[in-house]
């Protein structure tokens, strides 16, 4: 059986207490799966209106569940339903969206975690069917990691080497019929034990890459007819994460150390994946996902495990990022579609409204074309009995002045038409109950968020 690399961040459920919303991701939308605790294993944004996404029991997330989920109208409502007729047979490893209608499922056989199928529905879920041709992960060591698109037509689906080949097959007619690349176009595997991995492949146009258990990306610029492989030095645990903004530039999450003890790196390359360099110790990057801003040259992030329950984004190729201001939320995925339209998933609720499995972004557009600066300002004092003074060393003008209690509700606003520099604003919060607060200050082309604990 397989070993198959799984994210070494906290994947379960933990009890949905002191949280707060980043200010800029205030929409809550509801994944509707049918039961309470079940997180977003995978997410694919296909635009501003399609979205797909596959869960998981989040109280026991080494169960095999077949949930998927689809929204047509930007996330206000999700429809979902299983992809396959029970649990027992396959596992999902990969989800790919193509668009309103049409998504394709990777999966593995669970009794023997080998071999594998690809399903496909063209009714937006209500039936799949596989898509899988005779020949494909039939051998005792196949394993069906990805499928993917570049176009509506052309894709490929990535299984672990067979007889010292990885299994890559490529459709032009959207899965109706399939060609196995030849073992000359693709680079051979490092040694024997080292394999594809579920889940973990990215896209720009006509580029594909995907990881291996080895720390090395593999890379087509032709959509997949031939390949060319980096290692990233030292990821000797494996490839976890990778987001391409362009053709050569990229970011990639991949673990050092040994499988009973990682060590998360985060790694950039500017050669399209065939070299990479470790980024020392980001402050505020999320480790559970990361991907590109389409339209900008931004990546974002989202954190889950303890201690980085975090949703940041950088403007320098990974080197710094700043936190969206979220607190205590559990975010297992991310995926933008532009500059404007971006989601990040989390665990549901069905029977509870504000826990409902996925925020979508509600920034400003600006914030990212272009970047909006974040202002500096003081609190004090902090902690307050209530009044609570705000300094500006800059004077801002159309100032919006936002409170929101621990669940992301605003519980005070104002706006301050114009400041002076070193100006004391000065807000009386006494008739609020005690706890931790999040305060958001926002002008046309700024925003910025602080703590507050009323006590």
């Amino acid at each position: 059986m397989k070993k198959k690399l799984l994210s070494f961040l906290a994947l379960g459920f933990t009890s949905l207490v002191a949280q707060t919303q980043s200010p800029d991701w205030m929409t809550i939308q509801n994944t509707n799966f049918p039961q309470a605790s079940a997180g977003v294993r995978y997410l694919d944004a296909v635009d501003a209106n399609v979205i797909w996404a596959t869960g998981y029991d989040g109280t026991a997330p080494s169960r095999n569940y077949n949930w998927f989920t689809n929204s047509i109208d930007g996330g206000t409502t999700f429809t979902s339903g299983n992809v396959f007729p029970d649990t027992s047979t396959y596992v999902i490893a990969a989800l790919e969206g193509a668009d309103a209608t049409t998504a394709y499922v990777t999966a593995f056989v669970k009794s023997t975690g080998n071999k594998g199928v690809v399903y496909k529905t063209t009714n937006g879920g209500a039936a799949w069917a596989n898509i899988a041709a005779v020949n494909m992960y039939t051998a005792s060591a196949s394993f069906a990691n990805i499928t993917c698109f570049t176009d509506a037509l052309t894709g490929i689906t990535m299984g672990d080497p067979v007889s010292g080949e990885y299994e890559i097959h490529r459709t032009t007619d959207a899965g109706a019929t399939w060609t196995k690349i030849a073992g000359a176009n693709i680079p051979n595997p490092l040694n024997t034990a080292e394999y594809g991995l579920t889940g973990v492949y990215t896209k720009n146009g006509n580029d594909i890459w995907f990881g291996t258990n080895n720390g090395r990306v593999y890379h087509s610029a032709d959509a997949g007819l031939t390949w060319t492989v980096g290692t990233i030095t030292g990821a000797t645990v494996g490839v976890s994460k990778l987001a391409f903004r362009d053709n050569l530039n990229g970011l990639c999450i991949a673990y050092s150390g040994s499988a009973a003890a990682p060590v998360t790196g985060l790694y950039v390359t500017t050669d399209g994946g065939l070299t990479w360099t470790q980024i020392a110790a980001p402050a505020n990057f999320g480790e559970n996902d990361i991907c590109r801003i389409p339209g900008t040259n931004m990546y974002a992030s989202c954190g889950a495990g303890t201690g980085n329950t975090i949703l940041s984004y950088s403007t320098d190729d990974g080197q710094n990022w700043t936190d969206w201001g979220s607190i205590g939320i559990q975010y297992l995925q991310i995926d933008f579609v532009d500059n404007i339209n971006g989601w990040a998933a989390s665990f549901a609720d069905p029977a509870n409204a504000s826990v409902g499995g996925m925020f979508k972004y509600s920034g400003l557009a600006t914030s990212f074309a272009p970047l909006a600066e974040k202002m500096n300002f003081t609190i004090m004092p902090n902690p307050s009995n209530g009044l609570v003074n705000i300094i500006l060393p800059v004077a801002k003008s159309g100032l919006t002045i936002n409170v929101l209690d621990a669940l992301g509700k605003v519980v005070y606003s104002e706006v301050a038409i114009s400041t002076t520099v070193g100006d004391k604003k000065q807000l009386n919060l006494d008739f609020l109950p005690k706890g931790l607060y999040s305060l958001n200050l926002k002008t046309a082309t700024e925003s910025s968020f602080g703590k507050i604990v009323l006590q």
